[in-house]
């Protein structure tokens, strides 16, 4: 026997292990080489037991030999092939060719060490063929197919596709099957020649989707769509692309009902339950919001007719007297205001009101929590206050008509009712004197306010208490109509 082939052995099995760690993705081809070198030592160590005894030993050698040819293919063809995949992009088949074109070597010049005809072996080789292709020829129809969806590369790890055999996420493309992680968690291993043979959905990063609700004749279409559009662009959505922006349009006029559909665009294919569930919150608490009631959404979301909304636990005249801007008003008063309050619920997540956008309006929450968030010079927007049952916002847009100086987002489902200009201008041209009250209560506000919000940006803190009164009790003068004699 070849007195290098130990040494040889020796080398394969080191430079196995060192390259253990650093090269994960060719463990398979290390493993398959201290394979190869246990039965070459097998082997040799008989070769050497027999030729104690005198024996010919001449064929165990050849055989011992051959062991580490097919080690050395496994370790330097398979490893080198293995980094010109991973970094040059190569087709993974292209290396499994490669090492069986190189097994296929060893073998004949294996057999032409030991003297076997190897061209009876070719004459005879169609009629094989033949036999093989006819016994395996739905594991080659998997490979072929394998092969052409590797050099093709429609199908990339990563992408979410949809055919005869299941839907989800491409894990990796094999010679003979490709495995998918569905959106439940299991692994599916499809044979190449399925996905070759039928259609196969390769759904893209956002795609249209329409998600159909109902609603009753009763109610007024353009008003509806309207509503559910302006929700939908409102605020962010859980696994919903911004871009193109959704709408609401009208799907079908049913007998008993108008069917409409939310069309949106999904960000991550895969997700849809989340998504779907997301929209369908999203529309209930804008119709809610909008006092139109869902009825007849089949296997999508409970009915509820505006009889059956539970009462709520705090009325709107118990909230006004919680509201120091109107601790002057008397329970008629009071009374009259709460009667135009505007009951208004948000689904988690929603924007209640947008910083800078002009409004005439303030809120009053009565469950849940707001976030109180302030955008500052730099562009970013900074939570200065998260307020609960009891407390209010916007009242400087209600009262001087200003634009809302921060935005309000609901963190949790929130209930809170919505007080107008209309609502209030009626009792303030009656006591005017109000309005000096009112201004003294949002002057110490909004100092409050710009103490929180120094801290993001120094020029929201300008004016001092006395200034910001006397400012807000002319602006209030002039967007009410007060003349400056009627304030005592």
């Amino acid at each position: 026997m070849d007195s290098s082939l130990p040494w040889i052995a020796i080398a394969l099995f080191v430079c196995s292990l060192a390259l253990w760690k650093w090269l994960p993705g060719s463990r398979s081809r290390f493993r398959a080489t201290f394979g190869l070198l246990g039965l070459w030592l097998l082997l040799w160590a008989g070769a050497e037991a027999a030729s104690y005894w005198h024996l010919d030993v001449h064929a165990l050698h050849e055989l011992a030999r051959a062991f580490i040819e097919l080690a050395v293919v496994q370790l330097v063809l398979g490893v080198v092939l293995d980094l010109a995949v991973a970094r040059m992009g190569l087709p993974r088949f292209a290396t499994e060719a490669a090492v069986i074109v190189g097994y296929i070597g060893v073998v004949f010049n294996l057999f032409y060490r030991l003297g076997v005809n190897v061209t009876g072996i070719f004459a005879t080789s169609a009629v094989v063929a033949a036999v093989i292709g006819l016994s395996l020829q739905d594991t080659l129809g998997n490979m072929a197919s394998g092969i052409a969806l590797q050099f093709e590369g429609e199908l990339e790890p990563g992408d979410f596709i949809k055919c005869s055999e299941g839907s989800g996420w491409v894990e990796y493309v094999r010679l003979r099957h490709t495995a998918i992680m569905t959106p439940d968690g299991d692994r599916v291993l499809l044979p190449n020649s399925v996905l070759t043979r039928s259609s196969v959905t390769i759904l893209p990063p956002a795609r249209r989707t329409f998600i159909p609700f109902a609603a009753p004749y009763a109610r007024n279409p353009q008003e509806l769509i309207d509503a559910v559009t302006s929700a939908l662009r409102a605020s962010p959505i859980p696994e919903i692309a911004p871009d193109p922006p959704p709408f609401c349009i009208i799907l079908e006029m049913a007998p008993e009902h108008i069917k409409y559909a939310a069309v949106v665009w999904m960000s991550e294919a895969g997700r849809d339950p989340l998504a779907i569930s997301a929209v369908l919150n999203r529309i209930y608490f804008s119709l809610e919001r909008a006092g139109i009631p869902l009825a007849e959404i089949p296997n999508l979301v409970e009915m509820k007719t505006t009889a059956e909304v539970p009462a709520q636990r705090t009325t709107p005249v118990d909230i006004l007297n919680q509201t120091p801007i109107f601790r002057l008003l008397e329970a008629p008063e009071l009374t009259e205001l709460g009667e135009r309050l505007h009951y208004l619920p948000f689904a988690p997540g929603e924007r209640i009101i947008r910083q800078g956008d002009d409004g005439e309006s303030m809120y009053f929450v009565s469950a849940g929590q707001v976030a109180i968030n302030y955008v500052g010079s730099d562009g970013s927007e900074n939570q200065v206050a998260v307020l609960g049952p009891g407390e209010f916002f916007g009242e400087i847009s209600l009262l001087t008509g200003a634009a809302h100086n921060a935005s309000a987002i609901a963190t949790t489902r929130v209930t809170c009712y919505r007080l107008d200009k209309s609502g209030l201008e009626g009792i303030v041209a009656r006591r005017p004197e109000l309005a000096e009250d009112m201004s003294v209560v949002m002057a110490r506000r909004q100092e409050e306010l710009a103490d929180v919000r120094q801290a993001f940006d120094l020029e929201t803190s300008r004016l001092k208490t006395a200034d910001s009164q006397l400012e807000l009790l002319q602006r209030m003068r002039r967007f009410f109509g007060l003349d400056s004699d009627t304030i005592s």
